[in-house]
């Protein structure tokens, strides 16, 4: 399985806009990914650090953003994570 797809391309404007298929006729569908590029490190840790939140049964948000002050540094620019750090992340990651 493919972690990216690499028919998308980046959205290379400041409109901030998401990547988008370039030729869809010439492309595998990969319905399922939407990343134009592999996660980095950073992306796999903090998706390692939420899985272990979410194996702990943790849900609720102000203690996931506790327990990820523990487990893995903040994004850049940021001295820790807060909730809406996290949810600034999380939505720079979806776009």
């Amino acid at each position: 399985m493919k972690d990216h797809n690499p028919g998308l391309t980046p959205d290379l404007s400041d409109k901030g806009s998401e990547a988008g298929i370039e030729h869809p006729d010439r492309v595998e569908n990969i319905p399922w990914q939407t990343r134009a590029a592999p996660p980095t490190d950073e992306e796999n840790r903090l998706a390692d650090a939420l899985q272990t939140i979410f194996a702990k049964e943790i849900y609720d948000l102000p203690r996931i953003v506790e327990m990820l002050d523990g487990i893995v540094p903040p994004p850049a620019g940021s001295q820790r994570w807060t909730e809406s750090v996290l949810r600034a992340e999380l939505a720079r990651l979806g776009a």
